[in-house]
C-alpha cells in the first residue's frame, strides 16, 4: 500500500499549495449552474480513469483496495484534527477544514475511488450478470455513498438558511441570512400564538409556534410548527428555532428557521440506498445454518461469546443516561430518537465485543475471525448515523452539518471501514488487523461519551446535553 499512501501525500502537498496560492476553498462559488458543471466534469473524469485503466497503471491502482484504504487512513487523521478544533466559518487552516484544500482533496479521492469501484463491479466483463447476494448490497452501499457525497458537497452551495423573528399579531416577510442581509420571502408568515409546556423542574418539555401563512398566490395556511415536526410551503421549509427565553412560556417573539435545499432529492437517494444496504449487509453476515453448526460443534465457544455480548450490552445500556432520563429536550422527542439510539446501542454492544476477543487473540497471539461481527456492527453504525442524519433534517434543518458529534461518529464509521477493507486484500497482517480494531473502538469511546468533554464540542455541538448520570 505503499503507492496509495504516497498518492494521499502527494494530494495533501497539492492541498498545502493551493491553500497557500489561491487561499481556502470558496464554497459560495459553486452555486447553480457551476456546481452542476462541475458535477457532470467529476462524472466524465470518473468515466476517462475508468476507460484508459488497462493502459495507466496509476488508473488501474486507484480502483483498488490498496487504494482506498491510505484514502480512508489520509481521511481519518484529517477528520480528528477537525474534531479536536473548534470550527471556524473564518478560521486558520485548522479551524476551517471544511474550505481546507487538503481535506477537500483527500475527500474527492475517495470519490474517485468509489465511482471507480462501482463502475468495476457493475461492467465486470468476466460475469455476464450481477451476483444477487454480494453485488446488490456492495453497489447500494457504494453507489448511495457516492451520490450523497457528490449532491451533498456540491449542492451546499445551493442551499438557503434564512432566520426570521415573527411578533404576535404582526404579518413578516423579511428573513436574514447568516451575514445579516435581508431577503424578501414568497410569502407572509405571521405568529398567533405561541406555545411552551415545561417538565415539573422547568425544563422546555414542548414549544411551539402556532402561524398563519399566506403563499403568493393568495392562499391562507393556518399550522402549528414546532421541534422535529417543520412545515413545508412553497419549496421551503419552516422549522421552530427560538424564542424569547426570557419571557418564557410568556413570549410574544418566536423565531423560525427557513430552508431551501434543492439537492436534497438526491442526497436522500443515496442516504436510503445505504440503508437498504447496510440492512442487506446484516442479514448477509449473519451466519444462519453455518452459526447453529458452529454452535453445536463448539458449545463452549459460543457461550463465551454470548456471554461478552450480553455484558457489553448491559455497559453500554448502563452508561448512556439519556436512554433512562424522563424529562427530554424537544429536539430529543421525536420519532427517530428510539431507532437511532437502539441502532447504536447494539452496534456499540457488537464492536465492544469483537474488541474484547480481539485483545484476547492477541494478547494469546493467536488468530481469529471477527469479520461477520464487524460488518454486522458497522452496518448497525451506518443505520444509526443514517438515521440520525434524517432526524437531524426534521429537527435542526440540516441532515450533515459537522457537528462535533458528527465528525466523530465520521471518523470511527471510516476506521472501522478501514479494518473492513484491509481483511479483504488476500495477503494481509492478522495482528496488525487486530490492532485496527482495537484503535477503531478507541476512536469509537471518542464519539459515544468523549465529546463531551471536549473544548471544541462546548457551546457548539447540539448533541451536548449536559444531562445527569
Amino acid at each position: 500500500m505503499k503507492d496509495g499512501f504516497f498518492i494521499g501525500a502527494g494530494l495533501i502537498i497539492a492541498g498545502l499549495i493551493l491553500e497557500l496560492g489561491v487561499g481556502p476553498v470558496d464554497w459560495d462559488a459553486f452555486r447553480w449552474p457551476v456546481n452542476g458543471i462541475v458535477l457532470a466534469g467529476f462524472l466524465v473524469l470518473v468515466a476517462i480513469i475508468f476507460l484508459l485503466r488497462k493502459k495507466v497503471y496509476g488508473f488501474q491502482f486507484i480502483g483498488t483496495y490498496k487504494a482506498a484504504i491510505p484514502a480512508l487512513v489520509y481521511a481519518v487523521v484529517l477528520t480528528i484534527v477537525m474534531g479536536l478544533t473548534n470550527q471556524e466559518v473564518n478560521g486558520t487552516w485548522w479551524n476551517n477544514m471544511l474550505s481546507f484544500w487538503p481535506f477537500v482533496l483527500i475527500y474527492a479521492y475517495i470519490a474517485v475511488i468509489l465511482g471507480q469501484i462501482i463502475l468495476r463491479r457493475t461492467l465486470n466483463s468476466k460475469r455476464s450478470t450481477l451476483n444477487l447476494k454480494r453485488d446488490i448490497p456492495f453497489l447500494l452501499n457504494h453507489l448511495g455513498l457516492f451520490l450523497a457525497m457528490t449532491t451533498a458537497t456540491l449542492g451546499n452551495a445551493d442551499m438557503q438558511r434564512l432566520k426570521m423573528m415573527t411578533v404576535k399579531g404582526d404579518p413578516e416577510r423579511r428573513a436574514l441570512t447568516q451575514e445579516q442581509q435581508i431577503v424578501e420571502m414568497p410569502f407572509v408568515i405571521e405568529l398567533k400564538e405561541f406555545i411552551m409546556e415545561t417538565y415539573d423542574d422547568g425544563k422546555p418539555k414542548r414549544f411551539a409556534s402556532d402561524i398563519q401563512i399566506q403563499t403568493k398566490t393568495g392562499e391562507i395556511i393556518q399550522t402549528t410548527v414546532e421541534v422535529n415536526k417543520p412545515v413545508e410551503v412553497d419549496g421551503w421549509k419552516i422549522y421552530q428555532y427560538g424564542y424569547d427565553t426570557q419571557m418564557g412560556a410568556m413570549s410574544q417573539t418566536s423565531i423560525l428557521e427557513l430552508i431551501c435545499d434543492p439537492w436534497l432529492p438526491l442526497v436522500y437517494t443515496g442516504i436510503y440506498m445505504m440503508l437498504a444496504g447496510a440492512v442487506c449487509f446484516i442479514l448477509l453476515s449473519i451466519p444462519w445454518a453455518g452459526g447453529w453448526r458452529q454452535t453445536r460443534k463448539h458449545p463452549r465457544r459460543a457461550i463465551a461469546i454470548a456471554v461478552v455480548i450480553a455484558a457489553a450490552f448491559f455497559c453500554v445500556h448502563h452508561f448512556m443516561p439519556i436512554l433512562h432520563s424522563d424529562t427530554l429536550v424537544p429536539a430529543l422527542q421525536s420519532p427517530w430518537f428510539k431507532p437511532h439510539i437502539i441502532a447504536y446501542m447494539l452496534a456499540y454492544t457488537l464492536m465492544a465485543s469483537a474488541t474484547v476477543i480481539a485483545l484476547y487473540l492477541l494478547l494469546r497471539s493467536r488468530q481469529g475471525n471477527l469479520d461477520n461481527l464487524v460488518r454486522i456492527g458497522i452496518s448497525l453504525i451506518t443505520i444509526g448515523m443514517l438515521f440520525g442524519a434524517l432526524w437531524a433534517k426534521e429537527a435542526w434543518g440540516h441532515y450533515w452539518s459537522w457537528d462535533p458529534k458528527e465528525t466523530w461518529a465520521a471518523i470511527t464509521w471510516f476506521a472501522y471501514l478501514v479494518y473492513v477493507h484491509y481483511r479483504q486484500i488476500p495477503i494481509h497482517k492478522p495482528k496488525l488487523a487486530l490492532w485496527i480494531l482495537f484503535i477503531s473502538f478507541v476512536l469509537l469511546q471518542m464519539c459515544w461519551w468523549g465529546i463531551n468533554y471536549l473544548p471544541s464540542a462546548q457551546g457548539s455541538s447540539v448533541h451536548v446535553y449536559n444531562m445527569p448520570s
